[in-house]
């Protein structure tokens, strides 16, 4: 069953309709009967076309339900003590794009909230909205374009000292239900065995506390503060230290990995040649290094071009998307990064300037952070570089990422 050719057929009015009449042979959906509904939902196989469908009415909300590859699955896992547990959380990420308001992201998961009958109807699938300095909202989900990003996880009530993150692998690719998770502490790397259920401390090759954690093509990738990077698969046979590019120590840096799927994964690094000064002559000192992992070499390549790609490194942690899955238009375009962590609400997307044979900010293209909380919200607008300069700071150190959903 096709449900775009039944829509087209019951809406696409005749040449002798009047208006009235028009209006009058508008369907209402929710008066299909359960058979029909029932047969309906066997034919929707994107997760995102059942929570469209979910928002129609209370009837279809209760046929159609809500997708498990949505859902946020939780594992009991022992505190570092073994005197009480701590609650692991995968939860999956999305870009929404509000098409009503086409400038506009957010990028963040999809939760469920209790009770459901207090959501709106007939648009009982929403999502709330806050943004500070301005009243909560509920954006319903039809008016949205949602592109699946990957899997977060994080550690629910997690008092360890210094808790940075956690990153999870399967040692079965069958999906076994075998796992090894990592927790990064200011302390260092704690490494447990669903078959132990114990936590260990993992020795690494470096004396720096881990900076940020990935997983790429079923290895843990580590990035710590003095900039070098180790990858080691879940069984821990091996460590791969990787051949790092050299860097200045006399500029102001911090850095970033940025998985893309499976595909790549990228190395973005951020120079700074002075603290101080206004914005403009601090931004004008800003340049990017962006490296794509050669994985048989186990080097880092420097590179100028991502692709379609937007790489997004922030608050919520580090995502990429397609740019062509958006519309022309949107103000969004590929080969570019946008950082959204750091205390000003202003921003640039960052490109390569061949010119200039480095990244840099593109003034035009300025990035309002509406929120970072629940979601990272987002704006994309046009914007004088008087203006910019009257809104914006640059953050100098990269800020530890908290998750937050």
């Amino acid at each position: 069953m096709d449900l775009r050719n039944v829509s087209k057929l019951s809406l696409s009015p005749s040449a002798e309709m009047t208006t009235n009449e028009i209006t009058l042979s508008v369907p209402d959906w929710s008066l299909l009967p359960v058979e029909l509904l029932h047969i309906i939902s066997k034919k929707l196989e994107d997760c995102f076309n059942v929570v469209h469908a979910r928002s129609v009415c209370t009837s279809w909300r209760s046929i159609f339900l809500f997708p498990s590859h949505l859902s946020r699955q939780s594992y009991s896992l022992p505190t570092l003590d073994n005197k009480g547990s701590w609650s692991l959380e995968k939860i999956p990420l999305f870009l929404f794009r509000n098409r009503t308001l086409a400038a506009e992201y957010f990028v963040g998961g999809i939760g469920r909230n209790e009770p459901e009958e207090d959501l709106p109807s007939p648009n009982q699938c929403s999502v709330k909205v806050e943004i500070p300095g301005s009243d909560p909202r509920l954006m319903n989900i039809l008016d949205c374009q949602i592109l699946p990003l990957r899997h977060q996880y994080r550690m629910i009530g997690c008092n360890a000292k210094g808790y940075r993150g956690v990153a999870v692998l399967p040692l079965n690719k069958e999906g076994g239900g075998d796992f090894v998770v990592l927790l990064n502490c200011t302390s260092g790397l704690m490494v447990l065995r669903n078959n132990e259920m114990r936590w260990r401390r993992f020795q690494t090759l470096s004396m720096h506390p881990c900076d940020d954690l990935v997983t790429f093509r079923g290895r843990f990738y580590a990035l710590f503060v003095d900039g070098d990077v180790f990858g080691f698969d879940p069984h821990f046979l091996e460590l791969y230290p990787l051949v790092r590019l050299k860097l200045d120590r006399k500029c102001g840096w911090s850095t970033s990995l940025v998985p893309s799927g499976d595909d790549e994964l990228f190395l973005v690094e951020l120079f700074s040649t002075r603290r101080n000064g206004d914005v403009l002559d601090l931004m004008s000192r800003v340049t990017l290094r962006v490296c794509r992992l050669d994985v048989d070499a186990g080097q880092w390549v420097m590179v100028k071009d991502v692709g379609d790609r937007v790489l997004v490194i922030g608050d919520l942690g580090n995502v990429s998307f397609s740019a062509k899955e958006l519309p022309d238009g949107c103000g969004v375009s590929g080969n570019s990064v946008v950082f959204t962590y750091g205390p000003s609400n202003v921003t640039c997307s960052y490109r390569y300037d061949d010119d200039l044979n480095c990244w840099r900010y593109k003034r035009e293209d300025l990035v309002t952070i509406l929120g970072r909380s629940p979601a990272v919200a987002l704006r994309v607008e046009r914007s004088s570089a008087d203006a910019y300069s009257h809104r914006s700071s640059w953050p100098h150190t990269r800020r530890s990422v908290n998750f937050r959903m």
